[in-house]
Protein backbone atom coordinates (compact mmCIF):
# COMPACT_ATOMS: atom_id res chain seq x y z
CA UNK A 1 0.00 0.00 0.00
CA UNK A 2 1.02 3.76 -0.81
CA UNK A 3 4.02 2.40 -3.06
CA UNK A 4 5.14 3.88 -6.35
CA UNK A 5 5.88 1.43 -9.10
CA UNK A 6 9.47 1.31 -8.56
CA UNK A 7 8.17 0.09 -5.10
CA UNK A 8 9.23 3.37 -3.30
CA UNK A 9 6.84 4.78 -0.53
CA UNK A 10 5.65 8.10 -2.02
CA UNK A 11 2.66 10.22 -0.87
CA UNK A 12 1.34 10.19 -4.44
CA UNK A 13 1.22 6.76 -4.44
CA UNK A 14 -0.79 6.42 -1.36
CA UNK A 15 -3.54 8.80 -3.37
CA UNK A 16 -2.87 6.96 -6.49
CA UNK A 17 -3.33 3.33 -4.82
CA UNK A 18 -6.72 1.88 -4.45
CA UNK A 19 -7.54 0.89 -0.67
CA UNK A 20 -8.05 -2.14 0.66
CA UNK A 21 -11.50 -3.08 2.17
CA UNK A 22 -11.87 -1.66 5.22
CA UNK A 23 -10.77 1.65 3.99
CA UNK A 24 -9.66 3.60 7.25
CA UNK A 25 -7.17 0.91 8.62
CA UNK A 26 -5.85 0.06 5.35
CA UNK A 27 -4.71 4.04 4.77
CA UNK A 28 -4.29 4.40 8.51
CA UNK A 29 -1.49 1.61 8.01
CA UNK A 30 -0.23 3.36 4.75
CA UNK A 31 -0.24 6.60 6.24
CA UNK A 32 2.46 5.38 9.16
CA UNK A 33 4.20 3.53 7.15
CA UNK A 34 4.45 7.27 5.60
CA UNK A 35 5.19 8.88 8.55
CA UNK A 36 8.00 6.15 9.15
CA UNK A 37 9.73 7.98 6.55
CA UNK A 38 12.45 10.67 7.31
CA UNK A 39 9.64 14.06 8.12
CA UNK A 40 11.48 16.00 5.35
CA UNK A 41 11.06 13.38 2.75
CA UNK A 42 7.22 12.98 2.87
CA UNK A 43 6.96 16.82 3.69
CA UNK A 44 9.00 17.13 0.12
CA UNK A 45 6.48 14.65 -1.10
CA UNK A 46 3.62 16.15 0.30
CA UNK A 47 4.60 19.68 -1.01
CA UNK A 48 4.98 18.18 -4.62
CA UNK A 49 1.22 16.80 -4.55
CA UNK A 50 -0.11 20.13 -3.29
CA UNK A 51 1.14 22.04 -6.27
CA UNK A 52 -1.48 20.31 -8.41
CA UNK A 53 -5.55 19.33 -8.11
CA UNK A 54 -6.52 17.70 -4.99
CA UNK A 55 -9.78 15.99 -5.10
CA UNK A 56 -11.89 15.65 -2.17
CA UNK A 57 -10.75 11.53 -1.68
CA UNK A 58 -7.08 12.75 -1.66
CA UNK A 59 -7.75 15.43 0.37
CA UNK A 60 -9.39 13.06 2.87
CA UNK A 61 -6.13 10.63 2.84
CA UNK A 62 -4.19 13.85 2.96
CA UNK A 63 -6.12 14.58 6.60
CA UNK A 64 -5.09 10.91 7.60
CA UNK A 65 -0.91 11.50 6.52
CA UNK A 66 -1.27 14.60 8.36
CA UNK A 67 -2.66 13.51 11.22
CA UNK A 68 0.18 10.38 10.88
CA UNK A 69 2.71 12.61 11.02
CA UNK A 70 1.72 14.49 14.17
CA UNK A 71 1.36 11.41 16.33
CA UNK A 72 3.95 8.97 14.54
CA UNK A 73 6.42 11.48 12.53
CA UNK A 74 6.78 14.06 15.69
CA UNK A 75 5.45 17.07 13.37
CA UNK A 76 4.64 20.19 15.28
CA UNK A 77 0.90 21.09 16.01
CA UNK A 78 1.76 24.43 14.03
CA UNK A 79 3.13 22.33 10.72
CA UNK A 80 0.17 20.03 11.19
CA UNK A 81 -2.07 23.38 11.29
CA UNK A 82 0.03 24.93 7.92
CA UNK A 83 -0.24 21.73 6.00
CA UNK A 84 -4.29 21.34 6.79
CA UNK A 85 -4.99 24.56 5.64
CA UNK A 86 -2.99 24.00 2.48
CA UNK A 87 -4.92 21.07 1.79
CA UNK A 88 -7.81 22.89 2.05
CA UNK A 89 -6.82 25.37 -0.07
CA UNK A 90 -5.72 23.37 -2.63
CA UNK A 91 -8.91 21.70 -2.20
CA UNK A 92 -10.94 24.42 -3.21
CA UNK A 93 -9.03 25.47 -5.70
CA UNK A 94 -9.60 22.26 -8.00
CA UNK A 95 -13.12 22.32 -6.66
CA UNK A 96 -13.23 25.98 -8.80
CA UNK A 97 -11.40 24.13 -11.75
Amino acid sequence: MGLSPKGRLTVRALLERELRSPRVPSLETACARLADRPLDDTLADLDDVLSGPVTVEAGWRLQVLVSALYHHAGASLPLTEELRARIHTAQATTAKE
